[in-house]
């Protein structure tokens, strides 16, 4: 896994056997730690995302956990590799924002990060998260193709590169 920032109240890390799932994390982390962990600075919680893209083979299982002791939320989801490897990058940002807010949603919802956390405004933490993410081109309602030319020269190469091997 990486991440190249310091721990604050909110930290993605990623493990990715491929596809352009580390790329599209990166571009996450970029747009939502530093500005969520400035919005949240006097929190005394931590919730980290470990975005995996592993082959099915791993058999990976997507988890949620609280540790009271550290109020610590994990929320840890695996993507297909062998399915993310079929999109064009667009179409992996698109169902990794989808997948990454759905396990948002869910570890958010854990009864005993709610029960220790009672002023924790979930709906508001998830606003933010969409703001910053919408203002980028995140979390979309459908693929907008158009975004593609951005990424179009980058996937040709690496489609080439990864036939070639």
């Amino acid at each position: 896994m990486n991440s190249n920032k310091t721990r604050g109240l909110f930290s993605i890390v990623s493990d990715t056997a491929g596809a352009r799932v580390g790329e599209l994390v990166q571009e996450l982390i970029d747009i939502l730690e530093d500005k969520i962990n400035t919005k949240y600075v006097n929190s005394n919680l931590q919730i980290g995302l470990a975005i995996r893209c592993l082959p099915n083979s791993y058999n990976r299982n997507s988890f949620t956990r609280y540790t009271q002791k550290d109020n610590y939320l994990t929320i840890d989801f695996c993507v297909s590799l062998e399915e993310y490897e079929k999109l064009y990058k667009i179409e992996q940002k698109f169902e990794l924002g989808k997948t990454f807010l759905e396990w948002l949603d869910k570890g958010l919802l854990n009864k005993n990060f709610l029960k220790n956390n009672p002023s924790f405004n979930k709906d508001s933490f998830i606003e933010e998260v969409l703001f910053l993410g919408k203002e980028t081109d995140w979390f979309a309602n459908e693929v907008d193709y158009s975004q593609e030319l951005d990424y179009s020269a980058e996937y040709w190469e690496w489609k080439w590169l990864k036939e070639k091997q």
